[in-house]
């Protein structure tokens, strides 16, 4: 790092206003659990789930359980209504469970058969329902892959006189990774998930001249085991809720195999094949029939408790390292009506998006 650069990022930790940790919070989770996802079309939503590499574990009339590799639990639930992200579940201890159901008096709930375990629900500044459980069901393994066996360079040939052979197919989904939300307001939303739920800030991106973070990544404290480098993330978008919701994969081979059979079922590819600078996870992006983003990634970073919150500028090429430019069906500019709508409606709530926060995003976004 030169010298400038490091004096610039110690410049923005100076000036940022939010903290990157709470000294003690309630609780510490440990991780994401499941997402929820209301669909009015199961069928077609299952369809895309399928060939993005989950498997359907059980299903009834008007709900479906979806898993991956992991045998902890179902990650993916599908309920029929109306097209919305409806809530989102976090793994901690019954210890921790049933500290927050004495602090916000409430009743621990027993999840269906199927989940199994119990937990409780609470609601962030942003509205989004979080379920913090405990004892979900364990799965019944699948039956192992075979290894892909690879050759290196100079002598280390491990597979000689056999072929390699990749069948095409969907990816195989190990468990879900991290969830990213446009947010209000980033310091109540922030402070909320650091005070609730232990949560850590592993890296910031600002906008010029604005001590308010534009993007956080927040892991979960694993005390000295190492945590996802974030399992959410939060942004200023002028869309607010759900942006995207990640998977990870085993190998880079998966992924790319994955990538070649959703495009050969005809889904919508949204961004990549590509490696984040924050976080460092080679992804790739897919937009599902009901307009939600989801990702494949390998390869993410996982950081201890003790790392330090990084401090970062937001543009264009913070974002990745390498791959194709960021599309406008990522960054929204692909929608300009739905987003000018966004704006006029939250200038005047007074959050976080004022129109001289608009100027500099808009600036960062181009730069």
């Amino acid at each position: 790092m030169t010298e400038e650069l490091s004096k610039s990022r110690l410049q923005l930790k100076r000036d940022c206003i939010v903290n990157e940790r709470c000294v003690d919070p309630l609780i510490k989770v440990r991780g994401l659990a499941y997402i929820v996802l209301e669909r009015p079309k199961l069928d077609e939503a299952v369809g895309f789930f399928t060939d993005f590499g989950l498997l359907v574990d059980h299903r009834d009339d008007e709900r479906i359980y979806l898993r991956g590799a992991s045998v902890e639990h179902q990650m993916l639930v599908i309920e029929r209504g109306r097209s919305k992200m409806l809530r989102i579940g976090m793994k901690a201890s019954e210890e921790d469970v049933k500290k927050l159901a004495e602090i916000f008096s409430l009743q621990l709930q027993d999840h269906d058969d199927v989940l199994g375990g119990k937990y409780i629900s609470l609601t962030d500044p942003d509205g989004v329902c979080i379920e913090v459980c405990f004892g979900l069901r364990s799965l019944t393994p699948l039956p192992p892959e075979a290894a892909t066996v690879w050759n290196g360079a100079g002598d280390n040939k491990p597979r000689r006189g056999e072929r390699s052979l990749s069948p095409l197919r969907p990816a195989r989904v190990h468990k879900v990774g991290h969830t990213v939300h446009s947010v209000a307001s980033m310091q109540a939303t922030l402070n909320w998930y650091q005070h609730t739920l232990g949560m850590i800030v592993s890296d910031f991106q600002f906008l010029e001249n604005d001590p308010l973070p534009a993007v956080a990544f927040m892991r979960c404290d694993c005390g000295d085991e190492v945590a996802d480098h974030h399992t959410f993330g939060f942004g200023s978008a002028p869309i607010l809720g759900h942006m995207h919701t990640a998977f990870e994969l085993d190998n880079l081979e998966d992924l790319l195999v994955g990538n070649t059979w959703l495009k050969e079922r005809k889904h919508k590819h949204s961004w990549g094949i590509g490696r984040h600078v924050l976080g460092s996870q080679i992804f790739d992006y897919w937009r599902e029939p009901d307009g939600e983003v989801f990702e494949h990634y390998v390869d993410g970073d996982v950081f201890p408790a003790s790392q330090a919150a990084g401090y970062h500028w937001f543009n264009s090429e913070a974002q990745h390292q390498w791959g194709p430019e960021i599309t406008a069906d990522v960054t929204g500019q692909n929608k300009p009506l739905a987003t000018v709508a966004a704006i006029l409606r939250r200038i005047r709530s007074g959050d976080d998006l004022t129109v001289g926060r608009i100027r500099r995003l808009l600036k960062a976004v181009n730069s």
